[in-house]
């Protein structure tokens, strides 16, 4: 079992209890009011993936409490540190303190973990005028980088945050997959998913917390088929063979993914359940075997439909993932553009359902949304990790609209069949 151990500093009140207990203690943003300061440091171990724990120091940002920590505890406290988050108040009283904090805490880290990550946090950035919000931020960070550079520190990222919105998700999902060792590994082996299913995208949310760990995208063509790009096949695309397996389907890899809708259809037609969710490693059954055919939620005024596998519990939800908004009408665009948080959005909205099924003594599982331009299958994956995938209504198989009927048993089917696959490369706890 792996340690990191992970110092989270700044002024008091500048809320980086709030955030912690956001992300790691299932608080909702409303709820961090009633939270006190942190005095001294408050020590954490939070499970992360399974295996991997943070000791994540919390630090109270009182004077006093630096004085301490630059002297007398100074090596106790900044010796093998992993990774720092520093956090920043917008909206701090008196920032040149918090600068002068700020640079004896880079000068103790340079002396004690001069290998350690370097994340820093301008929170609170929902006060801030909208309008303004990035001029002010990017002031900020143009000191933050000259502090940095003052004590010799070259490397460190900087992100604006809040409570309130998804900006919070997005800055800890970078800075904890800075912590997970073979990343690189996973995002190629996701990637090679992605391609399988004929996926436009596929992300993988970590089960607790619901960050983003990693994504990939389809790589696309530039041929002009109506706006909707199609995918690139690999020059040595990989011969498909027909092994029979205990569902009947055809598979393509060692780690067995149906990789043709069609070639399915052939082998499965009318054998399919239109549950969207299943036992996690339960094989596709015929819906009239085991009453399990899930009724379709009725469409909502955008032209989506929603359906939840939640032990009873069901919510409409935003039909809008990826950036594109629902419609009755499939509206192509040749230069379709794309939310730069949609992944850290759709964290923050499914962990909210997610907590709200748990009150309802419900166990959330996965939910699917569909509309005229996408559908996207959230399920449970490995031990720790929970992925989403998402196809674009693009063409149809045998009438049937991509991303219903026999492809979304394929997907679904891909899914469960991937994730022994990746429990190699997220092992359990």
């Amino acid at each position: 079992m792996a340690k990191k151990k992970v110092l989270l500093m700044g002024k008091a009140h500048s809320g980086k209890t709030s955030m912690r207990s956001i992300i790691f203690a299932n608080y909702l943003a409303r709820d961090t009011m009633r939270l006190s300061p942190t005095l001294d440091v408050e020590h954490h171990h939070v499970r992360f993936l399974g295996d991997l724990v943070l000791n994540l120091w919390d630090c109270g940002g009182q004077d006093a409490f630096y004085e301490s920590y630059f002297e007398r505890d100074r090596e106790t406290i900044f010796r093998s540190v992993e990774l720092l988050i520093y956090v920043f108040d917008i909206e701090s009283d008196c920032p040149e303190k918090d600068f002068d904090h700020f640079a004896g805490v880079l000068e103790a880290m340079e002396e004690n973990s001069p290998d350690a990550r370097i994340f820093v946090l301008v929170h609170k950035m929902d006060l801030v005028a909208e309008e303004e919000r990035e001029l002010i931020l990017e002031d900020r960070k143009r000191l933050i980088e000259e502090s940095c550079l003052g004590v010799g520190v070259q490397h460190f990222q900087c992100f604006g945050t809040s409570i309130w919105d998804e900006t919070l998700y997005k800055a800890w999902s970078e800075i904890v997959t800075n912590l997970i060792p073979n990343i690189g590994v996973l995002e190629s082996h996701l990637s090679d998913f992605c391609r399988i299913c004929d996926a436009d995208e596929v992300v993988l949310f970590e089960r607790a917390t619901f960050l983003v760990i990693s994504h990939a995208q389809a790589k696309r063509d530039n041929s002009d088929d109506g706006g909707v790009k199609g995918l690139i096949t690999d020059d040595k695309e990989q011969q498909h063979h027909e092994e029979g397996n205990e569902d009947g389907a055809d598979v393509n890899g060692e780690a067995g993914w149906a990789e043709n809708a069609d070639e399915l259809a052939a082998e499965k037609q009318g054998e399919m359940s239109t549950s969207p969710h299943s036992q996690l490693s339960s094989p596709i059954h015929d819906a009239g075997d085991d009453g399990m055919a899930t009724p379709q939620t009725p469409a909502s005024p955008g032209g989506g439909n929603a359906t939840h596998t939640a032990a009873g519990s069901t919510a409409v939800v935003s039909n809008q993932v990826g950036g594109k908004a629902s419609s009755n009408q499939i509206t192509p665009s040749p230069t379709p553009q794309f939310d730069a948080h949609r992944f850290e959005k759709i964290s923050n909205i499914v962990k909210q359902f997610k907590l709200s099924c748990g009150k309802a003594q419900s166990q959330f599982q996965g939910m699917d949304v569909r509309n005229s331009k996408f559908t996207a299958f959230i399920d449970a994956f490995t031990a720790n990790t929970y992925i989403m995938v998402i196809v674009s209504s693009k063409t149809q198989v045998n009438g049937q609209e991509w991303g219903t009927g026999v492809h979304k048993a394929a997907t679904l089917l891909n899914i469960q069949k991937a994730r022994s696959h990746f429990e190699q490369f997220i092992p359990r706890s």
